[in-house]
This record gives structure tokens, sequence and C-alpha cells, in this order.
């Protein structure tokens, strides 16, 4: 048994060390100490690819978008335009009653006008719309809600806005999440 254990010990050992090759390497002197010097063949790195798939699904994202700012853009403006509008005839008076029919004057007025598309849109687009007016007017649509129908009222539609995944309280960052809309919205200006 003994025998048998050896003889395979002295196979086994005899096949390592004759698999193993001796090697001559260069050798190079750097400041006294001899290193080994090997040559390795040239290899090119190169960035991963997108695919051609990446490339289409990124496309429709940025048409899409594009698609919906310049849906939703006009009627930022228009919000602004409104409520400097407001803002002035609100200006022009002290008394706390005719504040509120001029407020009630123009909600009901544009709930004619506007009631119908606004809510055609999607609510990606109504996403949008809000960031674009805090963008027109520097104040969020929540802090408009709240100053022209009350605080009861602002609650109400943003917890209505949150339910659908909005958010009235949202800001407009240019440099950040919304680069991608402030580039559009320069394009639409340009022109």
């Amino acid at each position: 048994m003994l025998r048998i254990f050896f003889a395979i010990l002295f196979i086994f050992c005899a096949n390592t060390l004759s698999a193993q090759k001796s090697q001559t390497l260069r050798s190079v002197v750097t400041q006294g100490d001899t290193l080994p010097q090997v040559f390795l063949r040239e290899v090119v790195v190169q960035a991963k690819t997108r695919s051609r798939k990446w490339y289409d699904r990124y496309n429709r994202r940025n048409t899409r978008l594009e698609y919906n700012v310049r849906k939703v853009y006009p009627y930022a403006l228009l919000a602004a335009a409104k409520i400097t509008e407001i803002e002035e005839q609100l200006a022009h008076t002290t008394k706390e009653s005719e504040r509120k029919a001029i407020i009630r004057e123009e909600y009901a007025r544009l709930m004619k006008t506007f009631k119908t598309p606004l809510t055609k849109l999607s609510v990606t687009q109504g996403r949008i719309l809000v960031r674009l007016i805090y963008r027109e007017t520097n104040h969020t649509s929540f802090a408009h809600i709240r100053e022209y129908k009350g605080a009861v009222n602002a609650y109400f539609w943003q917890s209505l806005a949150l339910l659908f995944g909005n958010n009235l309280k949202a800001a407009y960052d240019p440099y950040g999440e919304d680069a991608e809309i402030e580039e559009i919205v320069q394009r639409i200006q340009q022109k």
C-alpha cells in the first residue's frame, strides 16, 4: 500500500517537474535591482459600442420629449402672461371683495378657454407644463394656486397631482434634471 502511494506521488512529481519550462528572460538593472524585462503584444482598447436598438430607443425618447415640450410650451407662455395680467389688475385694487371678483372672473374665462385642451394633455405633458410654468414665472404652480384660490384648494390639487405622479411643487432645474427640456425650449425660442 505504501509502495503504491509513493509510486503515485513519484509519477505526479515527475509530471509536474517535466511540465515546467525554463525560459531565459532579459533583465534590466535599475538602481541596483535586477528586474526581468518582458515584452507584451500591443492591445487596442475600444469603448463598448452601443447597439442600434439603444440609439433607436434614445431617438424615440428625445423625439417624444420634443413633441411634448412643443405642445405645452405655448400654454406655459400663456399662463405666464395671464399671471402677469392678473397681478397688474390686482395691483390696482385694495378691497378684498374686488380682488376675489377679479380672480373669479379670470378663473371662469380660463376654464372656458383652456379646460378642454388641458384635460386632453397626457400625464407626461402635464409634468412638463408644471415645470415650464415654473420656468416662466419663477413660482411653482402650487404657489400660484395657493395665492389665487387659497391653501385648501392648493393642497387638494397637489394631492390629486401626486396621485397621477405629478408634483405641483416641482421646481425647474435647467442645468440638472430639466437640461433636455431647457435645450428644446432654447431651440424653440431661437426660431
